[in-house]
């Protein structure tokens, strides 16, 4: 049986980046993805400031600034009366884009393996059992089963690892999003707009010179009113094609346990309003990245307590801004409470919008990727 050091399970943002990292540092890599890529997913496609490190350490920052993408000067907030609040953006090399996923994910994935990483597509893990100390792997293709020191999942908020091993909490399906990418309406502007509407709300951000991103979010009973509303809002067509997804909140795992770790929307699914997703998925691909490799060449134990802790960390302080953008969209009074105070408050944007897309800075030797 063949025998990886890590074995990744989910070709997105967070499986790419772990991959890439693990085999940058000389791991042998196995990334199993179930569909082909390119491929669209339901995101509001933002990539915050944030992000930009990480990809500069990948080495493919650059590559991702020349696809086309929106750029995002400005947040604007609409609640449900049509009242407008604006807050800026940052400028210059750290600047907030909007770029489709499709393309975004490719260049990871290609990155993954340039660094060597054996790539799958197309393929299901469909089973997962212990031996001697690694994981005994099987998927959709008729091949023999293949072994990992290291399993990574990688594969969302309804992954597939937790649900094979017995992890996955119970989901509750109060939430659905729907997403579609549509014409740019002319004079958008370089903004991401986060529009309160009765039932929900609704994401828009220019992914490019021609194309706008629109993301609904609500409950099953109020997300076909939200669909007539943007139908009539942007003048859609009724042959317009919408993805979804569900569920948008979930328990939290623990993103470490033995040889398994869990990355992005598999560890933790956060509110999407505040348009962080991606960093998550980032930033929790290259922790994992160096847990991995510490398991492998040192102490094991050290590397799964590290890597739990620096999980923890790079939520804190955030989680709180998760909790009440969730309370703001699901309770349309508390929502316009908060809006109204925001009116007479505006530094309080300011705040939320400065933590979203603050700058890291290393505190150890341990929150940054090396190879």
């Amino acid at each position: 049986m063949e025998i990886f050091d890590v074995a990744v399970i989910g070709g997105g943002p967070a499986g790419s980046v772990c991959a890439a990292f693990c085999a940058a540092s000389g791991l042998s890599v196995v990334l199993i993805e179930r569909e082909r890529f390119p491929r669209e997913k339901v995101c509001g496609d933002c990539l915050n400031p944030e992000c930009w490190p990480i990809l500069r350490r990948l080495g493919i920052d650059q590559r991702v600034r020349v696809l086309s993408h929106g750029a995002l000067d400005w947040v604007e907030f609409i609640n449900v009366r049509d009242v407008h609040l604006r807050v800026d953006l940052p400028r210059g090399e750290n600047a907030e884009i909007a770029i489709k996923r499709s393309a975004f994910d490719s260049i990871l994935l290609q990155r993954a393996r340039e660094f060597g990483t054996e790539v799958r597509e197309a393929i299901t893990l469909t089973s997962i059992e212990k031996s001697d100390g690694a994981w005994k792997l099987r998927t959709s293709e008729a091949t023999a089963a293949f072994g990992a020191r290291v399993l990574v999942g990688a594969d969302g908020r309804n992954s597939t690892v937790a649900r094979l091993l017995g992890l996955l909490p119970r989901i509750a399906k109060e939430r659905v999003a729907l997403q579609a990418h549509i014409s740019l309406p002319r004079d958008f502007g370089n903004r991401v707009v986060l529009q309160l509407l009765p039932g929900g709300y609704s994401g828009q951000a220019p992914v490019n010179d021609t194309e706008l991103n629109l993301c609904l979010v609500g409950r099953p009973k109020s997300i076909r009113a939200l669909q007539h509303w943007a139908t009539q809002y942007f003048n859609l067509g009724s042959t317009q094609t919408w993805r979804t997804i569900t569920p948008l909140m979930r328990s939290a795992l623990p993103p470490a346990r033995e040889n398994v770790l869990f990355v992005g929307d598999a560890a933790r699914v956060v509110e999407p309003f505040t348009g962080e997703g991606i960093f998550y998925a980032l930033r929790s691909g290259e922790l994992a990245a160096a847990a991995a490799k510490e398991m492998i060449r040192g102490d094991a134990a050290e590397a799964v307590r590290n890597y739990a802790a620096q999980h923890a960390a790079m939520y804190g302080g955030r989680l709180w801004i998760n909790a009440l953008a969730r309370s703001a969209v699901v309770s349309p009074k508390l929502g316009s409470i908060l809006f109204e105070f925001a009116r007479f408050q505006p530094a309080l944007l300011g705040l939320l919008t400065r933590k979203i897309v603050r700058h890291p800075k290393a505190k150890s030797k341990h929150l940054v990727a090396k190879f």
